[in-house]
């Protein structure tokens, strides 16, 4: 079995610099594309990982979606608001089918390089 992912980043550098990297897990339909209008999905995207701004990571095995304990910030964030104003300016879309036992991997690597990760519904 594999699973799809759909990744979306601001520019095409990032895009095709994660696909090099991606490149590692063996993917299937591997291909970079510009969106003329810009994401416009549904807003189910799991944001980029930061380096150095995480305590620890763990994996929900049922699901796959990793959690990071965040070190605390001065002020709140207002996640929506960037959600909505971040999600106008992602052009480019990586698409790829890695396998099962690689898609925790892959999600990881693409977080950890500039990545928004549309969950998708299996």
């Amino acid at each position: 079995m594999s699973k799809m992912i759909q990744a979306y980043f601001h520019t095409e550098n990032q895009a095709e610099d994660a696909k090099v990297l991606l490149l590692k897990y063996n993917p299937d339909k591997l291909e970079v594309g510009r969106l003329p209008e810009g994401y416009t999905g549904n807003g189910r995207v799991l944001l980029p990982l930061v380096d150095g701004v995480g305590t620890g990571t763990a994996v929900n095995p049922t699901n796959g979606v990793g959690v990071v304990g965040v070190m605390p910030v001065v002020g709140a964030l207002d996640s929506q608001r960037y959600l909505e104003e971040d999600e106008d300016s992602l052009q480019y879309v990586l698409s790829a089918k890695v396998s099962d036992a690689d898609y925790l991997g892959a999600v990881d690597l693409l977080r950890r390089n500039h990545a928004h990760l549309e969950k998708l519904d299996e």
